[in-house]
C-alpha cells in the first residue's frame, strides 16, 4: 500500500525540488556544512509540501486521468480520494510544522502550499496564470534554502533566474501543446497571442540573461563565474531566438529540451561560484 501512495506524491519529484532548496542553502552559506540540520530541514520541508502538491494535482485530476493515466492510483482505485485528502492534509501538516525552525521559511511554505493547492484546483486550465505559479514555484525552492541559512541576496539573483526562465520554457511547451489545449478549453498565451507570445517568452529570458551577471558585479563571485554565465546566456538567446525564427512543433520540443539542459548548467555556474 506505501508504494501506491509514494506514487501519488510523486516522491522522485519530490526528491528532486528538495534538492534544489538543499543546493541553493548550500550556495547561500558558501558550502558551510555547519548549516547541515537546516538544510535537512529545508529539504524535508520542500519534500512533504511538493507531495502535498502533487496528490491534490491528482484529486483534482482523476476524471482525466481515467481516461488518460488508468494506472495511477487514484483512477485505479487503489487509493480512494477520501484517503488520498487525508495524506494530502498530512504532507501538508508535516511540512509547515517542520518548517517552523524559521519564521520566513513558515510564511514560504505557507504561501507556496496556498499557490499549488490554487494551481491544481483552478489554474490548470488558465495557463497565463499557471504559467507564473509554476514558474514561482520552480525558482522559490532555491530561495527557500537560502532563507533557511539565512543569506539571501545570491539566492534571490538565482531565484529570479530560475523563475524567469522557467516562464520562457513553460510558454514553449505551450506553443508546441497548443492543438490540444484548444480542444480542451485551455486558455494560454500562444493561443491568445499566437507567434507573439513566442516574444514574451524571449523577453523573460532576457530578463534572466540580463540578472544573472550580478552576482559577479557585487563582488560574490569571480571570473570563472562570468566567463560561464556568459556561455550560457549565449546559449539561451541563441535557442530562443532560433525557436521565433521557426516556430515549429520539432523545434518547440527540441527548443523546451535545451532550456532545460541550460537552465541546469546555470546552476552549475552558482554551485561553481560559491565553490571558487
Amino acid at each position: 500500500m506505501m508504494k501506491y501512495y509514494l506514487e501519488l506524491m510523486r516522491v522522485k519529484n519530490c526528491i528532486t525540488a528538495s534538492f534544489g532548496a538543499f543546493i541553493g542553502g548550500l550556495i547561500a552559506s558558501n558550502f558551510n556544512f555547519g548549516y547541515l540540520f537546516v538544510l535537512i530541514l529545508a529539504f524535508l520541508v520542500v519534500f512533504f509540501i511538493c507531495g502535498f502538491g502533487n496528490v491534490v494535482n491528482d484529486i483534482y485530476d482523476v476524471e482525466i486521468d481515467k481516461l488518460n493515466k488508468p494506472h495511477r492510483p487514484l483512477p485505479s482505485n487503489k487509493i480512494s480520494i477520501k484517503n488520498a485528502w487525508r495524506f494530502a492534509w498530512l504532507l501538508l501538516i508535516f511540512g509547515l510544522v517542520l518548517s517552523f525552525f524559521n519564521v520566513l521559511c513558515f510564511i514560504i511554505a505557507l504561501i507556496n502550499s496556498v499557490m499549488l493547492y490554487l494551481y491544481a484546483k483552478k489554474y490548470k486550465r488558465n495557463k497565463i496564470i499557471g504559467n507564473f505559479i509554476v514558474a514561482y514555484l520552480t525558482g522559490s525552492v532555491f530561495l527557500f534554502g537560502g532563507v533557511a541559512v539565512n543569506n539571501m541576496p545570491i539566492v534571490t539573483i538565482l531565484f529570479l533566474c530560475a523563475m524567469f526562465a522557467t516562464w520562457c520554457r513553460e510558454i514553449i511547451k505551450d506553443f508546441e501543446d497548443i492543438d490540444g489545449d484548444m480542444k480542451e478549453g485551455v486558455v494560454s498565451l500562444p493561443i491568445k497571442y499566437g507567434k507573439k507570445s513566442l516574444y514574451i517568452a524571449a523577453m523573460f529570458i532576457i530578463v534572466a540573461v540580463a540578472l544573472s551577471p550580478l552576482p559577479y558585479i557585487m563582488g560574490i563571485f569571480g571570473e570563472i563565474y562570468l566567463i560561464l554565465i556568459i556561455l550560457c546566456d549565449l546559449s539561451f538567446l541563441y535557442v530562443i531566438f532560433k525557436a521565433i525564427k521557426n516556430p515549429s512543433k520539432n523545434i518547440m520540443s527540441k527548443t523546451s529540451k535545451y532550456l532545460k539542459i541550460i537552465m541546469n548548467l546555470v546552476l552549475m555556474c552558482f554551485v561553481l561560484g560559491a565553490l571558487m
